[in-house]
């Protein structure tokens, strides 16, 4: 071997020595954060990898259909229920993360129930879950069934959601799935620890009348495909620091909404970031006209009177409000919000002549940015 060609070896032979030397818990550290099917696949790369996979996959089960894109549907589903076994040893620790993607529409409901109900029952901390449109998946682990006829179950049974599935539970997130709108009103006996929750164009929702948890810290309610047709909402939650609210409205589903969110609901002292989307999907109907305006005077107007229940917020962006959402009729006054320091405006109607301004510099005294993306006047 002429001396090139060996050092040529040597250097090879020097960078595997030295991914070798990496701790296990750095490896899988690494590892935890690709897909389930990466995870086991990095088992090919030497004996040194061979088993590290295992570990992982104790700790965090990620499972991605995008991973088996142009492969068929049997394999990944074989894969699934292989990464998420039906029986389960006494001795398996619980889990750090529980993560479902499904993107195809071959997708049933017994396979996304099972392989949700397996997840579960390893306890995870944090749960994600997400679904293309048209996929059907349900969050349900405390009812039994999507017949809201039946009876429910007792949350204190053994083996039940309260019981214990969720008793670990520090992170959710759901898109597209559907659920119950009795998860949401009673977090705190389903996730005693829950702190951070995404609920993102999820179905079933329109008898929603409140999202309740004596532990959340961060939540992000997300609606642009379904209203949220109810006839009250409450936000309550005193740790609350952080909130992201995107509300389609069209002035006939959605209308009583933002009513309830700033009526009859204590301050959200502890906020200090906040966004606010509104979405009009109505610039394509033509029905009931006199009916949406009304009904959209109603939500703008109350949008305005939820600003109010952010007394401390240090950041807020604002998006697709009008002169209604933003000043009171009479006054023409912005909510007294003295905290505030940054303020963004994004796509807003500031009314002729920048009206709604001195409105909102008379009560936001500590204001020291504000910016102006997209608006109109």
């Amino acid at each position: 071997m002429d001396s090139s060609k060996r050092r040529r070896v040597e250097q090879h032979d020097d960078a595997t020595d030295r991914l070798g030397d990496l701790p296990d818990c750095l490896l899988h550290d690494i590892l935890s954060r690709l897909g389930s099917r990466q995870t086991v696949q990095t088992s090919l790369l030497s004996r040194r990898w061979r088993h590290l996979w295992r570990d992982v996959l104790r700790g965090n089960v990620i499972v991605n259909e995008s991973e088996f894109a142009g492969e068929q549907w049997e394999r990944f589903e074989d894969f699934a229920d292989h990464v998420l076994p039906a029986s389960i040893p006494t001795e398996t620790r619980n889990l750090d993360a529980f993560g479902l993607n499904l993107v195809s529409q071959r997708v049933t409901y017994s396979c996304s129930n099972r392989w949700i109900r397996r997840g579960l029952r390893r306890c995870p901390a944090a749960v994600d879950i997400r679904t293309a449109p048209n996929v059907t998946v349900s969050w349900q682990p405390h009812w039994s069934c999507l017949d809201g006829s039946r009876p429910q179950p007792d949350v204190s049974a053994a083996g039940l959601c309260a019981a214990g599935f969720t008793r670990r539970l520090t992170k959710l997130h759901l898109v597209g799935v559907a659920m119950s709108a009795t998860f949401l009103e009673d977090l705190g006996t389903y996730c005693p620890v829950l702190e951070d929750l995404h609920i993102e164009n999820c179905r079933m929702m329109v008898n929603l009348v409140c999202i309740a948890s004596p532990t959340l810290r961060n939540l992000a309610l997300v609606q642009l495909r379904h209203h949220l047709a109810c006839a009250n909402l409450r936000i309550t939650a005193p740790l609350l620091v952080r909130l992201r609210l995107e509300l389609a409205y069209d002035g006939l589903n959605s209308h009583c909404v933002a009513a309830g969110l700033a009526t009859g609901t204590e301050p959200l002292a502890l906020v200090r970031e906040a966004l606010i989307r509104l979405t009009d999907t109505s610039h394509h109907l033509q029905r009931n006209k006199r009916r949406r305006k009304k009904g959209k005077l109603e939500f703008l107007t109350s949008m305005r009177a939820f600003l109010a229940l952010l007394p401390n917020a240090v950041k807020l962006h604002l998006a697709g409000f009008t002169t209604t959402a933003l000043l009171e009729e009479e006054s023409q006054e912005f909510p007294v919000l003295h905290r505030l320091k940054t303020l963004i405006l994004e796509g807003c109607d500031l009314g002729v002549e920048f009206q709604t301004l001195p409105g909102i510099f008379q009560n936001t005294s500590d204001l020291e940015k504000l910016g102006l993306h997209h608006c109109t006047v």
